[in-house]
């Protein structure tokens, strides 16, 4: 089996995360932890008779919206981590390996 000819590789695109966005998936991701804890087999809400009002199920899908919204528009585009990532590869090792 022959080997693809070598294509020259590019740095990854890098985006950089401020930490506020950073804070907010970590809290995004405890709140969808607990949601699944309360939803989970065996709990009260899984229950066949519990019942879910629309309006609570809308402003959780909303709210999830929101906040995946707002950590995306901090995310951004860093030229500095990607020039610096590429420095790394040419050493034959990526920063801070």
């Amino acid at each position: 089996m022959s080997e693809a000819p070598s294509a020259q590789t590019h740095a990854p695109t890098v985006y950089a995360l401020p930490e506020h966005a950073h804070v907010e998936l970590i809290q995004l991701r405890d709140h969808l932890r607990l949601m699944a804890q309360l939803t989970e087999c065996g709990s009260n809400a899984s229950r066949h008779d519990a019942r879910l009002r629309p309006d609570a199920l809308a402003w959780w899908f909303s709210r999830l919206s929101r906040d995946i919204s707002a950590v995306v528009d901090a995310t951004y585009f860093s030229s500095e981590v990607a020039s610096s990532a590429r420095g790394g590869r040419r050493g034959g090792r990526a920063a801070g390996s």
